[in-house]
Parts: C-alpha cells; structure tokens; sequence
C-alpha cells in the first residue's frame, strides 16, 4: 500500500472512532438523564438542551409556559426567580409509548421527555408521545411521568 492510501484508512478510521463516541452531557442533562433511569425509563437518545429561562408568574402564567408549568407534578412557585434548564430526551418504557387517540393516531413506541432541573435537581417536566408531532395535537402535555391534568 502507498504511504498516502494508509494515511487515508488512518484518518477515516480516526473519524470514525470519534463520531462514535457517547457525546459528553452538560451538568444539567447528565441530572436528568439520570433522574430518567431511576424512574425506570429507557433513555434511547438525548436530543439537545432546549432553553434555559428565569422563572417567575408573569413568565408562568403566559403561553406556553403556562401549559407546561400546569400539568401535574410541576409547581413553579419555589423556583420563582432562579433558573430552569429544560433538558429533551427520548425514552422507552414510558407511559405514552402506547398512546393511542383519534383517528388512528398513535404513539411509535416510545416518548419525548423534557426534564426541568433547577440547582441540579429535576423539579419537574413534560412529556409527549413520539411520533404524533404533526397530528394536530397543539397544547397536548402530559407530566413528566405520562399524566394529564384530568
């Protein structure tokens, strides 16, 4: 083999090593990912961080933050001005991965979380089915755990 052809295998095998690699989490997702796994969910990926923001009640009560801050499980009020980092994963073995609605729309299998952390502590999330995004669904949010405010 000619020195350039093994330069060649080198780097390609190089690059394939590296984007094999688990992505390193920040802080906050390494918390929520782990606050996922003691809840027994399978996490399959992460997906990214979402948005960090100060919380307060004029943020709380305005859309959409007042969809997800009312869904069970999340209470805004002891967080009130600090920050929430809200952290998106997909999960299996959620209580939406066999969600089932209207005419025929259903879940894939699995679910989208989205992991509130204040302080390095999960004070909350929301959840949706994976694989109904164009559904039509608009302002349909489950708690973390796959409740519904009903």
């Amino acid at each position: 083999m000619k020195f350039s052809n093994i330069l060649l295998l080198f780097i390609a095998l190089l690059l394939g090593l590296v984007g094999c690699q688990d992505k390193e989490l920040s802080e906050t997702a390494t918390v929520a990912k782990e606050y996922l796994e003691q809840q027994g969910y399978n996490v399959l990926s992460y997906e990214k961080h979402q948005e960090s923001y100060k919380i307060t009640k004029s943020k709380v009560e305005r859309k959409p933050y007042q969809f997800f801050w009312g869904v069970p499980g999340n209470n805004p009020v002891p967080y009130y001005k600090k920050t929430v980092d809200v952290e998106k994963f997909i999960v299996k073995n959620h209580p939406l991965d066999n969600w089932e609605c209207c005419d025929g729309v259903k879940s894939k299998g699995k679910a989208y979380t989205y992991v509130y952390v204040v302080e390095g502590k999960v004070v909350g999330g929301t959840s949706y089915p994976y694989g109904v995004d164009d559904a039509g669904l608009g302002g349909g949010y489950w708690s973390l755990d796959g409740r519904t405010g009903d």
